[in-house]
């Protein structure tokens, strides 16, 4: 890539990310039947870790121009698996860059308390999803009519996130509003010994 012009070059950068992704979802999805093998829950810093998801996609949201936007209490803690939160959050952080349109868009990072538990919103202010298809989309290998749009989209994504909530005893909820945007909710048991009331 050092040897190519930078176009070409960005361009390839962008088709090596695709296929890292798709690499990504295809393990992880195997991992899935031996899940019990393969986590480990503990307190987890709620912002580091939707920091460094969104680092991570820094490039996807960079050449969409799309802005992320943090409301998140750095004293806030989870309980999670590192491994498994960070994949989820890349999958609900893709759809919402890849679905925002056209640059200039924001994506809205809150967490709130619920009693023992913290509910992390990720908002796009995107095309949203028909009502038709708004109970579908969690099920393998829907796209809808807006997935059909996006042609790299597998279906497989939204699927997955609520899969994986369910097995760390997590919940993912999605609102969508054609037109508006989307809401993704993850509601996740707070972790103990925290005190987010001061400022």
């Amino acid at each position: 890539l050092d040897e190519v012009e930078e176009a070409p070059a960005e361009h390839i950068r962008e088709e090596l990310d695709r296929i890292r992704k798709g690499l990504e979802m295809v393990l992880y999805t195997a991992r899935l039947d031996r899940f019990e093998q393969d986590f480990a829950v503990e307190a987890v810093g709620l912002r580091a870790a939707v920091s460094e998801s969104v680092v991570e996609n820094r490039k996807l949201f960079i050449r969409k121009g799309i802005a992320p936007v943090f409301q998140i209490d750095d004293r806030i803690s989870v309980y999670t698996d590192a491994k498994w939160f960070r994949f989820m959050l890349g999958q609900i952080l893709t759809n919402a860059v890849n679905y925002s349109g056209s640059p200039g868009k924001k994506i809205q990072l809150t967490a709130e308390e619920a009693g023992k538990h913290i509910k992390l919103h990720i908002r796009d202010e995107g095309i949203g999803i028909a009502p038709e298809d708004i109970n579908r989309v969690f099920h393998p290998y829907f796209t809808g009519e807006r997935g059909r749009q996006y042609h790299e989209s597998t279906g497989m994504g939204l699927y997955l996130v609520r899969e994986i909530a369910q097995k760390l005893d997590h919940s993912a909820q999605l609102e969508s509003t054609l037109g508006e945007g989307t809401t993704v909710t993850l509601t996740l048991r707070k972790a103990v010994n925290q005190d987010t009331s001061k400022p």
